[in-house]
């Protein structure tokens, strides 16, 4: 089962970076892995099928939407393994264990205070765990002339994130923050993710999920966007480029909590 629920998710390119950082790291079968700010589940299903049937993973977050998402995933894909709670970060039950590992993806990016929130987290790791974060940066939006609205539609997002008070720099940021919570580095790593004409780009799905947060923030209004023809603008303007975008940086950083 959990052998083809993982080729599954190794055929999405949006996982690909996530899955060989958890595997490099060091997550493998029979782990317990807490999911920090789980969203809909993407990240804690896969680590599910990584596990196996022996282990189990717990994702938490505070959208209670997104938890719905991700519990009907893991029904549909008959994944076990995997369970899901309400929680915050520094208000995390006692009584839900220890972990082997705990990891996150795209969420120190909105703690006020990173090192903190990595902190309150310790207590629930195993001695000698695990702890795996993966984050953007906003460094990956480099200005392309040949691609005006590829890079507009960037500094929508980007700007969106930084006027909610997100760190849009957090990827440079992951090693200090490790440092300061006591944690013994392992790896930190980084990737550009480049899109072409071959590949398609994700950005039109990216702004129709943000849609709300980026009019509500101001950044950019319904007209501006107009949604509904945005992936249509967005790819021909890559086939009339016919070049790369730098779609995003994303950064990777692995650790341990020493006895």
């Amino acid at each position: 089962m959990y052998e083809k629920g993982l080729n599954a998710f190794m055929i999405n390119e949006r996982e690909d970076f996530t899955y060989r950082l958890l595997m490099d790291a060091g997550i493998k079968k029979g782990f317990r892995v807490l999911d920090v700010g789980c969203g809909s589940g993407d990240v804690t299903l896969l680590t599910a099928a990584i596990v196996g049937d022996d282990g189990e993973v717990l994702g938490f977050d505070t959208n209670d939407a997104a938890l719905d998402i991700a519990r009907n995933a893991a029904v549909e894909r008959h994944i076990l393994n995997a369970k899901f709670i309400k929680a915050e970060i520094s208000e995390l039950p006692q009584d839900i264990g220890r972990f082997d590992a705990i990891i996150g993806r795209r969420v120190l990016m909105y703690q006020p205070d990173a090192t903190h929130s990595v902190k309150s987290l310790l207590p629930y790791l195993k001695t000698n765990g695990l702890v795996v974060f993966q984050e953007s940066d906003s460094m990956g939006s480099f200005k392309n002339k040949d691609l005006p609205l590829h890079t507009q539609v960037q500094t929508w997002i980007w700007d969106t994130v930084a006027k909610e008070g997100g760190n849009v720099h957090i990827g440079l940021n992951l090693y200090s923050v490790f440092k300061q919570a006591g944690l013994t580095i392992a790896q930190v790593r980084a990737e550009a993710v480049l899109q072409t004409p071959e590949t398609g780009s994700d950005l039109a799905w990216v702004v129709k999920m943000m849609l709300p947060r980026i009019i509500q923030s101001g950044t950019a209004n319904q007209k501006e966007i107009d949604i509904d023809l945005l992936e249509e603008r967005l790819n021909g303007e890559r086939q009339n480029a016919n070049t790369v975008i730098v779609r995003d940086m994303t950064f990777g950083i692995w650790g341990t909590l020493q006895g």
